[in-house]
C-alpha cells in the first residue's frame, strides 16, 4: 500500500483486494492509471480514493506508467524545538528538491534546503520516510518521490529565500505558528507532522 497525493486528495494504490473501502477504484492497466491521475490532477478535490492495481508491485506498476522524479528535503529544527518552514506560491512547505544524478539522496537534502533558505551549518539526524505526490510540469505529470530527513542547524538566519523557485519568506516557526502554518500547506507536508 502506498499514499500517493495529488493536490489536497490522497489516493491509496494497493494491490489488496480483499480489503473493503468506501471510494475503490480498480484500474488494470497503466494508460487507464495516468488517465486517471491526469483527471484528479485537473481538480481542486480534497476526497481520498482507493486505486487497486492488478499488479503485485503498485508502486513499480505506478512509476511504469508516470514519470518519477526523486527529490529530497529536510525537516529542520532548531535547539528551541523550532521547525524551518518556507513560504512558495501563496503556501507553508518545507524545502525540498530534485536529486542529481551524482549526489546521494543525503547530500541532495542538504544542497536543496541550503539552496531554497540559505541556512548553513546542517546535520541529518535520519530519515523520515518518503512521500509520493503528483505534479504537473510544462504539460505533463510526474510523480515526486521526496525522501525526507529530519535535520538539526543552530543558524539563526537571516535566510535567504530562493526568489526564482517561488520561494518569498523562511522562517522558524514554534509549535503553535507550525499548527496555523500547516492548515495552508500540502496534505503530504502534513503527513510528516502526524508521523513525526
Amino acid at each position: 500500500m502506498y499514499e500517493v497525493f495529488v493536490n489536497n486528495s490522497l489516493v491509496v494504490l494497493e494491490s489488496d483486494r480483499s480489503l473493503p473501502r468506501k471510494n475503490r477504484i480498480s484500474i488494470s492497466s497503466k494508460k487507464a492509471l495516468k488517465k486517471w491521475f491526469v483527471e484528479l490532477a485537473s481538480k481542486k478535490k480534497s476526497e481520498t480514493y482507493f486505486i487497486e492495481v492488478t499488479d503485485a508491485k503498485p508502486l513499480k506498476f505506478l512509476t511504469s506508467a508516470i514519470k518519477e522524479v526523486v527529490a529530497a528535503g529536510g525537516l529542520v529544527r532548531n535547539n528551541k524545538g523550532q521547525v524551518l518552514f518556507i513560504y512558495r506560491n501563496n503556501k507553508w512547505d518545507l524545502p525540498k528538491g530534485k536529486r542529481e544524478s551524482s549526489e546521494s539522496l543525503e547530500e541532495a537534502a542538504i544542497r536543496e534546503v541550503m539552496e531554497e533558505t540559505g541556512i548553513s551549518s546542517l546535520n541529518i539526524q535520519y530519515k523520515l520516510g518518503k512521500t509520493y505526490h503528483i505534479f504537473n510540469r510544462k504539460g505533463e505529470i510526474r510523480l515526486k518521490t521526496t525522501h525526507w530527513y529530519e535535520m538539526t542547524s543552530e543558524d539563526i538566519g537571516p535566510f535567504s529565500p530562493q526568489l526564482e523557485e517561488g520561494i518569498t519568506d523562511v522562517v522558524w516557526l514554534n509549535q503553535d505558528q507550525q499548527e496555523v502554518a500547516l492548515r495552508n500547506s500540502y496534505r503530504n507536508i502534513r503527513q510528516l507532522f502526524i508521523t513525526d
